[in-house]
C-alpha cells in the first residue's frame, strides 16, 4: 500500500513493506529525507532529486524527520535509503538529530549527508566525525548532490 502524506503541500511518499508489488514499483528508486528548516531548501532540493528519478520524503525540521521515521519503524514501512540534513537548524540541529539516528539500530545504518553553508567546513568535518557519511556546501549543483548520495546509496 502506498500511503501519501503531505507536507510543505508535497507528498511524501510511505511505502509498506508487505506489498511485493511495492518492492517492483520502488526497486530502483532511492527514498531520500530530506531536512532543513529553510522550506524554499526542501522544495529546491526535493524538485531536485526528483528530476534524476528519486523519491523526496520532506521534513522542515529535525523533530519532525524524528517523528516520521519513528511513524516508518512503527508501521513497518520502507525507510529512507539516504537522509540530507542541515545542520544549522532551531530546536534539534543536524547535530542532534545524526546522534538520535546514529544512536537507533533500527535506522543506523541509514547514511546521512549533511548540509552546510558556504564557510562553515569545520561544522561539516565535526559532523563527519560524529558520524555522518559525508557533507556538501551549499551552493551544491544538482550533479555534485546526486553523485554524493548514488556514493553513498551504492556502498
Amino acid at each position: 500500500m502506498i500511503i501519501l502524506r503531505y507536507l510543505y503541500g508535497s507528498p511524501i511518499y510511505l511505502i509498506k513493506k508487505e506489498n511485493p508489488m511495492n518492492d517492483k514499483f520502488m526497486s530502483d528508486k532511492i527514498r531520500v529525507m530530506v531536512i532543513d528548516d529553510e522550506v524554499h531548501m526542501v522544495h529546491l532540493i526535493s524538485r531536485m532529486l526528483e528530476g534524476f528519478g528519486f523519491v523526496p520524503i520532506e521534513s522542515g525540521s529535525g523533530k519532525n524527520a524524528l517523528n516520521i521515521l519513528d511513524e516508518m519503524l512503527e508501521r513497518d514501512e520502507i525507510l529512507p535509503d539516504i537522509i540530507t540534513c542541515d545542520i544549522s537548524m532551531p530546536n534539534i540541529n543536524g547535530y542532534e538529530f545524526l546522534t538520535i539516528v546514529k544512536e537507533n539500530p533500527k535506522l543506523a545504518h541509514i547514511p546521512i549527508i549533511m548540509l552546510t553553508a558556504m564557510g562553515q567546513m569545520s561544522e561539516a568535518k565535526h559532523a563527519k566525525e560524529m558520524g555522518a557519511s559525508d557533507y556538501i556546501t551549499k551552493p551544491f549543483s544538482a550533479m555534485s548532490l546526486v553523485d554524493i548520495l548514488r556514493e553513498h546509496v551504492s556502498k
